[in-house]
């Protein structure tokens, strides 16, 4: 009887201590309408930043454990120009939003990538000219979350 005590209390204390994942999200809101030609976009009204791994003074996301984190971005420009968005890792473009002069279009994105700790993920302008966004931070939206650590 004391061998099954013994071995419950065993188990409930590895129980206590087993690993869970650690969290990291963030979801950000632009904090201006006006993007300076190939500027990093400062996306400052942060919604949630779990694990703190989204800097918003700098726009940048720092990978702090390796693994699957999915990214999504909505855009969408100001009706008096257009505006392309790069999603980059490390200086590399991987993708590009679009959203069209004389409408109201909104584009969204989202892309799951493989990532190792210390790799760095932003927005930035692939335009070589200043341009605005519509509505600021209503329809300008970064957010990224680990999905699964590898």
């Amino acid at each position: 009887m004391l061998q099954i005590i013994f071995l419950l209390c065993l188990a409930i204390q590895v129980e206590s201590y087993s690993f869970r994942p650690p969290v990291v999200a963030f979801t950000a809101l632009a904090s201006s309408n006006t993007i300076r030609a190939r500027a990093v976009v400062k996306y400052a009204h942060v919604v949630t930043n779990l694990g703190r791994a989204y800097q918003p003074r700098t726009g940048i996301f720092t990978v702090p454990y390796r693994g699957l984190y999915g990214f999504s971005c909505s855009l969408m420009s100001s009706p008096y120009n257009e505006v392309h968005l790069d999603l980059v890792k490390n200086g590399k473009r991987i993708s590009t939003l679009f959203s069209a002069s004389y409408t109201y279009p909104q584009s969204s994105q989202t892309m799951y990538l493989f990532l190792r700790r210390g790799d760095r993920v932003w927005m930035q302008s692939a335009d070589n000219h200043k341009t605005k966004l519509y509505g600021g931070n209503k329809y300008n939206v970064f957010s990224g979350a680990l999905i699964s650590m590898l």
